[in-house]
């Protein structure tokens, strides 16, 4: 999907047996979310984070009347670390697809206290945030290459961008079909 599944893997066992480790502290509620609802909404502060055992959760963002959905999220992911770590605020909504899902939710505060005493936790959080970070500049730079192919109109690195898009996941792959789309309704130059 992103192109990186062995290393996230890897990650989410590692993840998996640290949280299982400090389960006493943490006292993670289970939680059986059904298909469309809506555990976190965009801009709602961050008071605890989940851990999806099972199931799928699409990350929406809206901008203005308008929602786009970025990725769909797979069992052994943690949803809300990104917003509770930089703003304390969810930067999407994040919404049950394709039947129900299983989770387990944890207080932000207690998963806090976990880390100040646990370098390993630690470790794993930052690594989890900057793999984020590293697939969403990845993507921005992928879709500004195409912005810019198609104003200057080449097409042979519009379709070699549009290609990479469509390798990283169904959502950024509609960005690059539309940005081709965009190329073949321009006007051509007399």
């Amino acid at each position: 999907m992103w192109g990186d599944e062995p290393q996230l893997e890897a990650f989410r066992e590692r993840l998996k047996v640290l949280l299982e480790a400090h389960q006493q502290e943490l006292n993670p509620e289970r939680i059986t979310a059904s298909e469309g609802e809506v555990l976190f909404r965009q801009g709602e502060p961050v008071e605890r984070l989940m851990l999806l055992n099972s199931g799928r959760v699409a990350v929406d963002v809206h901008q203005g009347e308008e929602c786009h959905t970025l990725a769909v999220i797979e069992a052994m992911e943690l949803l809300g670390e990104v917003g509770f770590f930089a703003s304390g605020f969810h930067y999407a909504d994040f919404r049950v697809v394709d039947g129900p899902a299983e989770l387990l939710a944890m207080p932000g505060k207690e998963l806090l206290k976990a880390m100040l005493f646990d370098s390993d936790l630690v470790v794993e959080m930052l690594s989890l945030v900057s793999e984020r970070c590293r697939r969403g500049n990845r993507v921005i730079g992928l879709l500004l290459s195409g912005i810019e192919a198609v104003h200057d109109d080449e097409e042979h690195r519009l379709a070699a961008t549009s290609e990479a898009l469509g390798g990283i996941h169904f959502c950024v792959a509609k960005a690059g079909r539309q940005l081709m789309n965009l190329h073949r309704q321009q006007p051509s130059e007399p």
